[in-house]
């Protein structure tokens, strides 16, 4: 039986992501897929309280592009978990920080991850400040970083490469192919080979960071990534698409392929 659906859910509740993910599911055995605008409408009818306060908070609610990086991000916090945006470095749910992020298809109902997912900033790696978080730990979960990575919320949205979004509201439908929510906890204690390969990836990025040749060379699960303008300095840890496709194989118990050096899940 599924939990009453209230803001207070919502915030603190992490059941609140099983019973999008079922609603999703509805939609795809349905109509065969589900938009956002789907589960937004879905959401808002059964909890009165999220209706109100998008409705109420509309005008401090503006996007002025479709071309907004950031804007499916934006809309997925605001629609679906009633945040709006902000600078806060605090998580956006008692339960993690809200991400989202594009599965390309492989064939039919075969995706992958399209692209890498960035999870936390670490700065320019060159500044001594910077070096420090990282010089004595001898593993992420020592570092102030890992608090940023252990828990976290992504949308995994379909990647269509022949539709343009001209407007705001064409971005609406978006379709969707599930919500995770994972703990990186649970996951290292579950699979030791995940947690064998975060921890040489993290002795890799550590080793280059300390001698001042910072690269993603040879990091599988997680790496460090150039992040923010494109000439800049700025760092940031963030898991690969390799991983986020096992990831998501984990949460949504899908069934993880191999084929040849290509890996992916099938959705419905």
């Amino acid at each position: 039986m599924e939990a009453i659906l209230n803001m207070i859910c919502i915030k603190t509740n992490s059941v609140y992501i099983t019973m999008l993910n079922n609603r999703i599911m509805n939609f795809i055995t349905q109509q065969g897929y589900c938009t956002l605008r789907n589960i937004i409408s879905n959401v808002h009818e059964e909890c009165d309280e999220l209706k109100q306060y998008c409705e109420n908070n509309r005008e401090k609610f503006k996007i002025s592009t479709v071309k907004d990086k950031g804007l499916i991000g934006k809309i997925v916090e605001y629609q679906l978990f009633g945040n709006l945006p902000n600078s806060d470095s605090r998580p956006d749910m008692d339960y993690g920080d809200i991400k989202t992020t594009h599965f390309k298809k492989m064939g039919e109902n075969k995706y992958n991850a399209k692209e890498r997912l960035t999870i936390t900033n670490f700065g320019d790696p060159s500044k001594e400040e910077n070096i420090k978080t990282i010089a004595d730990k001898d593993s992420l979960k020592e570092t102030k970083y890992y608090s940023k990575m252990q828990h976290g919320i992504i949308v995994i949205f379909r990647h269509e490469s022949d539709v343009e979004y001209t407007n705001i509201e064409d971005v609406y439908n978006k379709k969707i192919l599930g919500i995770v929510h994972y703990n990186l906890d649970n996951i290292f204690e579950t699979y030791e080979d995940i947690k064998k390969t975060f921890d040489e990836d993290y002795e890799k990025i550590k080793k280059c960071i300390i001698e001042g040749n910072v690269s993603q060379a040879g990091q599988t699960y997680l790496h460090i990534h150039k992040h923010g303008c494109k000439n800049g300095l700025t760092r940031a840890f963030g898991f690969t698409n390799r991983f986020l496709t096992r990831l998501v194989s984990i949460q949504l118990k899908l069934p993880l392929i191999k084929k040849g050096k290509s890996e992916y899940i099938e959705f419905q």
